[in-house]
Order: C-alpha cells, then sequence, then structure tokens
C-alpha cells in the first residue's frame, strides 16, 4: 500500500481508498479509518469521499470542490489533496489535521475485501 505522500499516479480515481491513520471523528490514537472515493454526478464539483468502515460508514465525509480535479481526467488530483489537507481533513472534537504522514492509498484493482468473525458478534 503507498502512502499518499509517496503514491507515483498525481492522482486518485473512483473506487480509490485513502486509509486514514487515525478516526477523523474518535481523534488521535482511535485506529485507521478508510474513505471510498466516488462520483456524485455534480459536474460543478468534484468528486467525494465517502466513510466505508467503522461506525459511520456509508455517510458522505465531503464532496470535494471543482478545483480539487486533476486535469486530464475525472480524478482528485493529488497535490491539490496534499496542499489542502489540513482543511479538509481534521479531527472533529480535538481540532487540528489528522496526520498526512500514514495515509495509504489501496487503489481500486489492488485490494479485497475479507470478513472477519470477531467473539462480540451474535447471531440475530
Amino acid at each position: 500500500m503507498p502512502r499518499l505522500l509517496a503514491l507515483a499516479e498525481d492522482f486518485l480515481i473512483v473506487g480509490d481508498m485513502v486509509r486514514l491513520s487515525d478516526n477523523y471523528d474518535l481523534g488521535p490514537g482511535s485506529g485507521p479509518v478508510d474513505l471510498l472515493v466516488f462520483d456524485p454526478h455534480d459536474s460543478a464539483a468534484g468528486l467525494g469521499l465517502m466513510v466505508a468502515s467503522g461506525y459511520k460508514a456509508g455517510l458522505v465525509l465531503a464532496v470535494l470542490p471543482a478545483e480539487s480535479l486533476f486535469e486530464k481526467k475525472r480524478a482528485i488530483s493529488k497535490f491539490w489533496l496534499i496542499e489542502n489537507w489540513d482543511k479538509w481533513f481534521v479531527f472533529t472534537y480535538q481540532g487540528g489535521p489528522v496526520p498526512i504522514v500514514d495515509t495509504v492509498i489501496l487503489r481500486w484493482n489492488e485490494r479485497m475485501t475479507v470478513e472477519t468473525c470477531h467473539a462480540d458478534r451474535r447471531p440475530a
């Protein structure tokens, strides 16, 4: 999994995931949260980020502005994302930005979903 800061490509596309090192809502030390890049089908906006893990899974975190788009395709510019990180990825209650240094990108075609079984889950 490449880190955002070392990503070879200059863009993120629909289906890619941004794995934050800490949950933006719960604060530092809370563990990772995954954000799925999606297309909100709004030609006046950029792509969006939907929470894909944790208790807020399925909720839209943000629809990014049109200036976040990569110049050659409908994708998020890596450089825009890095430059604007402190504005869009801040801890909800503790303030301050989510650390960018440990953020990794899971490409849409390089990941798989694995089912886990937890002792605290009981059959319905």
